[in-house]
């Protein structure tokens, strides 16, 4: 482990003494001990990160929890369960218009108020806590160290809290927040760097059951709406775009050109990467009108989009990264001339 994992490991032991939520007792009558007293060794942080990982996928369960966003509050649901060996998930906002989703067996049903409802294709997993439930972690110890911060109490729930350190400054880190009797995913913080919170996740109300709810069973059974299948737009299977550099651990997923279906006359490279936890999207396209430097940044919680125009092309990149890390992929952008 280099000099700077080193310090980032004990910034982040340090950071347990000022962690927003009281340390509990560990005596609370309805949680349990994972095992015997006298069998009882206690999980890695990576084993627990590994069992929540499986509570998350295996178990049935029912989540209210807030998002905070730039000191905005939002409740949502999130109702889990595993039917004839398939995952199930119903999601919904509980405030402002109606607005729902059901994924199940490869496709995700949505639902809003005032517009027609309609199904897509698709085996990702788009609800709370999914990046963190779906990360290879072991393959992870790449890039990010496992350090056990201690316990305390989130929605009644004895807890227990893990840091994701990244080993480099060009992604974020986590504090992920299991229930100690369910393993589930209770909080999760993304911090910056500069170890400023820049988003949270936190349940309020947890309910785990042995058998899944028998409404979600029902849903699985109704007709569910048509299936859209959105048309390719693409006219050239790869881009000439490359990335000269990527940032450790994340991997080009999709290269292409193709007509947004905003404006079929504009052709636009597209380059997504990923690193398992998060993407990033970066767009090349033709320059349109100049910008001011207020207009090349615009932060929406850990989420960056930041604009660049270089000579005749303006690019674009959006997800959630540091912006030294979006300025670092714009100027690594080449133009390559043929495929060798």
């Amino acid at each position: 482990m280099n000099k700077v994992s080193s310090v980032r490991i004990i910034f982040a032991g340090l950071l347990l003494f000022f962690i927003p939520f009281s340390m509990a007792d560990e005596s609370d009558e309805d949680h349990q001990p994972l095992m015997p007293a006298e069998q009882q060794i206690l999980p890695s942080a990576i084993q627990y990160l590994q069992l929540m990982q499986n509570a998350y996928q295996m178990k049935n369960y029912e989540v209210i929890y807030l998002s905070s966003l730039q000191k905005q509050l939002e409740p949502m649901q999130l109702i889990h369960g595993v039917v004839d060996g398939q995952q199930v998930s119903y999601f919904r906002y509980l405030n402002g218009a109606i607005r729902e989703s059901l994924q199940f067996a490869g496709e995700i049903s949505y639902f809003e108020q005032g517009a027609p409802a309609y199904t897509l294709k698709s085996n990702h997993n788009r609800h709370v806590f999914a990046n963190i439930a779906n990360f290879d972690y072991q393959k992870g110890l790449e890039n990010y160290d496992y350090v056990i911060l201690g316990k305390g109490r989130i929605a009644g729930k004895q807890s227990i809290a893990i840091r994701v350190i990244s080993k480099d400054d060009y992604r974020y880190s986590y504090v992920i927040w299991c229930d100690l009797h369910s393993l589930l995913p209770l909080r999760l913080d993304i911090v910056s760097p500069s170890n400023v919170l820049l988003e949270q996740l936190m349940v309020v109300s947890l309910k785990v059951s042995e058998k899944v709810n028998p409404w979600l069973v029902k849903l699985t059974e109704n007709p569910r709406p048509e299936v859209v299948h959105i048309r390719q737009l693409a006219t050239e299977k790869t881009s000439r775009w490359k990335t000269s550099w990527l940032p450790a651990g994340f991997t080009v997923v999709k290269n292409d050109q193709h007509k947004l279906a905003m404006n079929e006359n504009e052709m636009v490279s597209y380059i997504m990467l990923d690193d398992g936890i998060v993407n990033v999207s970066i767009y090349i396209s033709p320059k349109k009108l100049a910008l001011d430097e207020k207009q090349k940044l615009i932060r929406h919680g850990s989420t960056v989009l930041y604009t660049e125009q270089r000579g005749i092309n303006e690019v674009n990149v959006v997800g959630d990264v540091p912006i030294a890390t979006a300025k670092r992929l714009v100027k690594s952008l080449v133009w390559v001339t043929n495929d060798n």
